[in-house]
């Protein structure tokens, strides 16, 4: 229950945020079609084979959304509820846990970052599994603050099937219980190997069949950076100053080239305050998996940073520590309800923009509407074709490489109209037949056209 007022008016404003913006129910953008497209023709057994697009997910989250597609005919809002029951539940986790780590004061500081924070809400609303990372990160922390091994393993052993990273806190909390519990540790060193057994499973089985897949994913700019240059290992302090000062720390908000430097300066001064208070096993819990993470890049088996998505189980130790920086720079006692009400002033912004630009780009929208004109005007016995940009006609043709944009056109149709089109036949041939029609894709950001 929440009895201060001030977490009352952050956790219920940020609610009415998350849950505004699903009742808006964006129309669907490319990285969430690159995810369902796959869900027409695959069975649950055949979500262990690679995906479509090259996309990985955790086998379970993928099972959860695979149900929720079959119980909602492909509804967006069906299959985003469960990342919206995630993200509110980790509202009310994270308030929990704040008030444990720190003084009321700095925990309330730290619940208007996370509150108040935009990627954390977003991603409570879409269909991809980063809000199984951050709640089940909240639910490791809130087990080793509680001494609870049973619990912290039983949930790292159902949590893998839902988030890949889970395995960075499973390892920090586990060591701090291992440290803590004597008489627990024979069990625990069980568990672990327990564990680690399930972990290696999973990787060989399943996730590293499906990057192996997808051999191009660690080639793109936005991974390339988040790998550590060890060839020119000089540079990795300032490479990981980089990456700690930018989207990796975005909150309340931030971006790359440094643009998150305020935060992380918070969350250096609230770390020093958490040490020099001999509360170094608070530090171990929030922070100790970043060593594990930077292994895991070392190895290129997952970004360090890069965005905010793929580290927002960090989300608990970077909201804490600038909770805590910030209540020790801003000490006046007004300093706390004037930071509250801006927080909550975003959020009402962002409610606000939510309601007056209900979509994540204006394209999505306006391919949605394309798909409704397909769907009134061509006839179920008429061929539909699709016509590619810089196609060369007999060339086979990879659609994985025009993106999410024409993941999300072909998702729509095939929800929408029942079928997508023919994109592999020369259409430009083909479409002279009065019983064909053609649906030409331009580009990401460019409305399709239909002929």
């Amino acid at each position: 229950m929440v009895k201060n007022r001030w977490a009352f008016a952050l956790i219920g404003l940020c609610l009415v945020w998350r849950l505004t913006r699903l009742l808006l129910d964006f129309p669907v953008w490319g990285d969430e079609a690159m995810v369902a497209i796959n869900f027409f023709d695959s069975g649950y057994g055949d979500l262990f084979s690679p995906l479509e697009y090259g996309q990985i997910g955790p086998l379970g989250w993928l099972w959860l959304e695979k149900l929720m597609f079959d119980i909602g005919d492909g509804s967006l809002l069906v299959m985003r509820a469960p990342s919206f029951l995630a993200g509110a539940a980790s509202v009310f986790l994270f308030w929990s846990i704040a008030q444990r780590i720190v003084e009321q004061r700095a925990a309330l500081f730290a619940l208007a970052i996370f509150c108040a924070s935009y990627y954390p809400m977003r991603y409570s609303i879409e269909l991809k599994p980063y809000a199984f990372d951050l709640l089940i990160a909240l639910l490791i922390i809130e087990c080793a603050l509680s001494k609870s091994p049973r619990r912290l393993f039983l949930i790292a052993g159902i949590g893998v099937f839902f988030s890949l990273p889970s395995m960075f806190m499973a390892a920090a909390c586990g060591l701090y219980l291992f440290q803590q519990l004597a008489s627990e540790r024979k069990w625990l060193l069980v568990a672990g190997a327990l564990l680690i057994a399930e972990y290696a499973w999973m990787t060989h089985s399943f996730t590293s069949v499906h990057a192996d897949a997808a051999p191009w994913l660690r080639e793109m700019d936005m991974w390339v950076t988040a790998f550590p240059p060890l060839s020119e290992w000089w540079t990795i302090p300032l490479w990981l100053i980089d990456r700690h000062a930018g989207y990796m720390s975005a909150y309340p908000t931030g971006g790359s080239d440094y643009g998150s430097t305020a935060t992380l300066l918070l969350q250096i001064i609230g770390a020093v305050v958490l040490w020099r208070k001999s509360q170094k096993q608070y530090l171990w819990m929030l922070w100790g998996s970043l060593p594990f993470l930077f292994i895991a890049s070392s190895l290129q088996a997952y970004p360090y940073g890069g965005s905010v998505r793929v580290a927002i189980f960090l989300a608990p130790a970077i909201c804490i520590c600038s909770g805590l920086g910030l209540s020790q720079v801003m000490r006046h006692k007004k300093s706390l309800p004037i930071f509250a009400s801006l927080m909550m002033l975003m959020m009402v912004g962002g409610i606000y923009k939510d309601v007056a630009e209900p979509y994540k780009s204006k394209s999505d929208l306006v391919v949605e509407q394309v798909v409704s004109h397909v769907v009134s005007t061509v006839g179920n016995d008429v061929v539909l074709l699709g016509h590619l940009p810089d196609r060369v006609p007999g060339e086979s043709v990879e659609l994985r490489t025009y993106g999410g944009g024409l993941a999300r056109l072909r998702y729509l149709l095939r929800r929408d109209f029942g079928r997508d089109a023919d994109w592999t036949s020369d259409s430009s041939l083909e479409a002279l037949s009065a019983e064909a029609a053609v649906i030409y894709y331009k580009g990401h950001d460019e409305a399709p056209t239909l002929r």
